[in-house]
């Protein structure tokens, strides 16, 4: 996962390995020692994904190559885990992606989040059915929370999955854009 937010802030913009390190804290996703940063560094760099643009002193600035923007949409479009950790990471590049892609990712989320939510509401009834064990507050409203919580994502990505189809270009049947003025 690393590797994948180097080349993506790199696909941003070149930057040295300070400013990849305050970036990713930034966007909230990790905070990254440089004992981890710089090896992935070398390894995209080994790998030919990434280059040195430019060196002033011992501060180095990188680049994205070819290879490393072939390599980045490809991470960026292949199925990945459902956590929560590698969705935001993948959300923060998703411009990257076509819309109907765009779409797949989120539809996708969407789906385990519906399993998700099915599974809480499961748990918190069977919780309530029991009758010899009495459940305490805290883990009840712990059990809540994870409703409330996947049924809020829901609807968060309900909205960019609405938003994402308003966007796409209409097409007509001849493939030219719907909303054209006619001459």
């Amino acid at each position: 996962m690393l590797e994948f937010a180097i080349l993506g802030l790199l696909r941003e913009q070149p930057r040295h390995g300070y400013e990849l390190r305050r970036t990713l804290a930034d966007l909230g996703f990790w905070s990254v020692s440089f004992g981890s940063l710089y090896p992935a560094i070398k390894r995209l760099e080994k790998s030919g994904h990434i280059a040195v643009k430019s060196q002033s002193g011992r501060r180095k600035s990188y680049r994205i190559t070819g290879s490393g923007e072939e390599h980045f949409a490809a991470l960026l479009s292949e199925e990945a885990p459902d956590d929560e950790r590698s969705f935001n990471l993948r959300l923060a590049f998703l411009r990257y992606l076509e819309p109907d892609t765009r779409i797949d990712v989120l539809e996708r989320r969407r789906a385990h989040l519906v399993e998700r939510l099915a599974d809480a509401r499961d748990a918190l009834k069977r919780s309530a059915e029991r009758t010899r064990e009495r459940m305490d507050r805290y883990t009840l409203a712990l059990m809540e929370h994870g409703v409330a919580s996947a049924e809020a994502d829901i609807a968060w990505l309900d909205e960019l999955i609405e938003t994402e189809r308003a966007d796409k270009p209409k097409r007509t049947k001849r493939g030219r854009n719907a909303t054209r003025r006619r001459t």
